[in-house]
């Protein structure tokens, strides 16, 4: 088990309550236990990408075709 996955188990077990709105990262992200020492590494929710992470690289395919360094 990664040291991540044990936080968010920990996590998880404290806080979540099925019968409580929200998902389990949504629930663990309103933790207000600051006591807690894993409260600053507590999991998050995703947050969805509406746009390529990094849209202005080429991949090596689009570089060869144009005629880049790659096809020399």
């Amino acid at each position: 088990m990664t040291r991540q996955k044990a936080i968010d188990a920990k996590c998880k077990e404290c806080i979540y309550d099925p019968d409580e709105d929200g998902t389990w990262r949504q629930q663990v992200r309103a933790c207000d236990i600051d006591a807690c020492a894993l409260h600053p590494y507590r999991p998050m929710p995703y947050k969805p990408r509406n746009h390529a992470v990094q849209p202005e690289y080429k991949t090596i395919r689009d570089a060869v075709r144009v005629g880049s360094r790659f096809n020399q």
